[in-house]
């Protein structure tokens, strides 16, 4: 008995996020936060305000500043913090 492969069609590959930074998300778009390529005191600072690994975010508005809603918090964060966050698109409907 074979095993089936999973090829660049299968649904399984196709239902994997891709983490993309913040700044390319498109307005009112809900996401999860992956990383951030920032220095240890952004990221503990931006941590405080409650946007850390694994966080859920919507994004408000684009631009600069680019303002996230992290619960019932929201930040302006600039555009050169907003390409260094990196994020994954939630799955439609979640």
């Amino acid at each position: 008995m074979t095993t089936p492969t999973m090829t660049a069609d299968s649904p399984e590959k196709q239902s994997r996020s891709v983490a993309l930074p913040l700044a390319d998300l498109g307005p009112q778009e809900c996401a999860v936060m992956r990383s951030a390529d920032l220095s240890e005191t952004d990221r503990e600072l931006l941590a405080s305000m409650g946007l850390r690994e694994d966080c859920r975010l919507r994004l408000c508005r684009v631009g600069e500043p680019c303002i996230v809603q992290v619960e019932a918090t929201r930040l302006g964060l600039s555009r050169h913090v907003s390409r260094r966050i990196l994020v994954e698109r939630c799955a439609a409907g979640a």
